[in-house]
């Protein structure tokens, strides 16, 4: 299998969502899926084009890679517009929800269609823009399929606070030979020197993924020393081994459901680029159907998904959905992840 070349199809108008099914349809066939797959990566293209055409969207376009990544390899699909930004993410993420005439599956089902899903959008007055980052994963050798089977999904939402250019937070997440990194960045405040400061955050971890959280949250503290700075949460997933590793600091927040052993996450005090005291990197077993949930402070804490029959069964971005619709806070930035 030799090295794909990346394609980028702008979308303007209607004929463009059939070259794009078609072009990333043949793509993923010369990758090595198979006709079911080829089938739900057609269906996730046309929903995501029809939709930018359909709307009206500004500058829409569709970038389509490969990757690989310890075991796993695949095509990575990503949707980039200009506006007018989605100010209703968690109605939109519904199955069969549709305003405009598109397939109507919804992004919720696009999520399940797809390996990976990542949406963050910003409906501002100023600058609205939405992103979408879907992967599909080539089925595994037969000695592989154990891995996947026990790796931990993720839903990740980010959003600014209503009418804001600049979206303080920033998330961090990287799937690496059977482990997780899933990080919450909230630059203090709110704005430009905000943004800044998480946006820092996010390309220490760019670089230094793979590094013991210690040193992690030690060379990061110094990094932001010249930024307004940040507090973070911090959580490695090892489905191998079965294991949760955590550290915060600040006030964002992560709780753990459905662990059959209690695992109560907590945070200290201090915000990375100015102060520190102690902190330690706590330790947990993780079996799956665990679900771990993180939150900036855009998100109330007194959510509860327990509340909602079968909601912790269901996949992690419709779980992020229903808390970000019921305790997403409008005049803060909002973030949450959700592992199980």
């Amino acid at each position: 299998m030799g090295d794909l070349e990346t394609i980028i199809i702008h979308i303007s108008e209607k004929h463009h969502v059939g070259i794009a099914r078609r072009r990333i349809s043949q793509f993923a066939k010369e990758f090595g899926f198979l006709d079911t797959q080829l089938s739900e990566i057609s269906i996730v293209v046309s929903e995501l084009a029809e939709n930018a055409i359909n709307h009206g969207v500004i500058e829409g376009k569709i970038t389509c890679s490969s990757f690989e990544e310890a075991i796993k390899k695949g095509i990575q699909i990503v949707y980039e517009d200009k506006g007018p930004g989605i100010a209703t993410i968690d109605i939109i993420i519904e199955d069969g929800y549709s305003t405009s005439g598109s397939l109507g599956i919804g992004l919720g089902a696009i999520s399940r269609l797809m390996s990976e899903f990542k949406i963050s959008s910003n409906a501002s007055k100023t600058q609205p823009r939405t992103t979408i980052v879907t992967k599909k994963y080539l089925p595994l050798k037969e000695d592989s399929t154990e891995i996947l089977h026990k790796e931990t999904l993720f839903g990740v939402f980010s959003r600014s606070k209503l009418d804001e250019l600049y979206n303080g937070d920033s998330y961090f997440l990287k799937h690496f030979n059977g482990k997780t990194i899933a990080a919450i960045i909230d630059g203090l405040g709110h704005g430009k020197d905000a943004f800044k400061a998480a946006t820092e955050a996010y390309l220490y971890f760019f670089e230094n993924y793979n590094k013991p959280l210690e040193k992690i949250v030690n060379e990061l503290h110094e990094r932001l020393r010249k930024t307004r700075g940040a507090v973070i949460s911090i959580a490695l997933i090892d489905d191998i081994k079965g294991e949760l590793e955590y550290v915060g600091i600040g006030n964002v927040s992560t709780r753990v459901f459905n662990s059959p052993t209690p695992i109560g996450p907590h945070n200290y005090n201090g915000i990375l680029g100015h102060r520190i005291s102690y902190f330690k990197v706590l330790k947990y077993p993780w079996v799956k159907g665990t679900v771990i949930i993180m939150t900036s402070d855009g998100i109330g804490e007194n959510y509860d998904p327990e509340k909602y029959p079968g909601l912790l069964k269901q996949h992690p971005i419709k779980i992020a959905s229903t808390i970000l619709k019921e305790h997403g806070r409008d005049y803060d930035d909002a973030t949450i992840i959700v592992g199980g």
